[in-house]
């Protein structure tokens, strides 16, 4: 199936939400310097924000996952050096297995969050399809790819992976150490993400007269879910003391400013004519 060419004006709307994204990822790390809670949260959810919508492209989006997927990968990897970078320029001495266990985390985010997708392209059979597309040409027959498809995918992978050696930070990548809290709270932020987030992609796309209650009733939405998952992290790792409220303010800030920016991000992509539909039954 073609898959048709974005025009001039839409590649230059996502070269700017991309290089707006990547602004944002190098001054994150700036922003957790000033030890402001409520400007952390609001930082990492706008980054948590990105991933999914990365995983959303892989998933979702018109063409060939053959040449999706190395694109997802060239975003995320993108994504990892606006941050290392700035990390690089906040703290002195960045240490370079932090900047790699930076990098396994983002990449097993980006992968977790594919999952549900993949599921509801396959099950519900929704499509992120773009301008000048029809329903009837989003319908897929099997999956296939052409050696045309493997190189341009190894193309770039290998511009991905080409700066890392300038960007990344001199040290031994090998000698990081696993907090025993993360590999509790990675799962269950991941998780919430999921299901706060993924409706984000639905109710960017739902009906016009639909969306300003949506934007009303997303905070609300955000702030049971919040409490559910720091409940949840209570029941796992202990209490944290008396601080269980600012705790609650900064997930709900984190959770609500992820969901902006998914909102948000497809918003912008609605308005220059992409849309989500159910493609019919091949």
């Amino acid at each position: 199936m073609p898959t048709p060419r974005p025009n001039a004006p839409n590649l230059l709307v996502a070269g700017v939400v991309v290089c707006a994204f990547l602004v944002i990822d190098f001054i994150t790390p700036l922003v957790w310097e000033t030890n402001e809670e409520w400007i952390m949260a609001v930082a990492l959810g706008i980054c948590i924000g990105q991933i999914n919508l990365i995983a959303t492209w892989a998933a979702l989006a018109p063409g060939n996952a053959a040449l999706r997927l190395p694109w997802a990968m060239l975003l995320g990897v993108l994504m990892w050096y606006a941050i290392v970078l700035g990390c690089r320029v906040a703290i002195g001495h960045y240490r370079l297995e932090d900047a790699v266990f930076l990098g396994i985390i983002l990449l097993a985010d980006i992968i977790a969050t594919q999952i549900p997708l993949w599921i509801a392209r396959w099950k519900f059979r929704w499509r992120l399809i773009s301008p000048g597309t029809s329903a009837d040409e989003a319908v897929e027959g099997p999956f296939q790819f052409y050696l045309w498809h493997l190189f341009v995918g190894m193309f770039f992978v290998s511009v991905a992976l080409a700066p890392a050696r300038m960007v990344l930070p001199p040290g031994d990548a090998w000698s990081f150490r696993i907090d025993h809290e993360l590999p509790v709270l990675l799962p269950a932020v991941i998780l919430c993400n999921l299901v706060i987030t993924i409706p984000c992609i639905w109710g960017a796309f739902a009906r016009r007269e639909k969306i300003g209650a949506i934007v009303i009733g997303w905070p609300f939405y955000c702030a049971i879910l919040t409490g559910i998952e720091l409940a949840v992290l209570i029941a796992i790792l202990g209490p944290p003391g008396g601080q269980t409220g600012e705790i609650y303010w900064v997930f709900y800030l984190l959770n609500l400013s992820q969901c902006i920016t998914v909102f948000g991000a497809l918003l912008i992509f609605r308005a220059i004519g992409f849309q989500l539909i159910r493609a019919p039954k091949p």
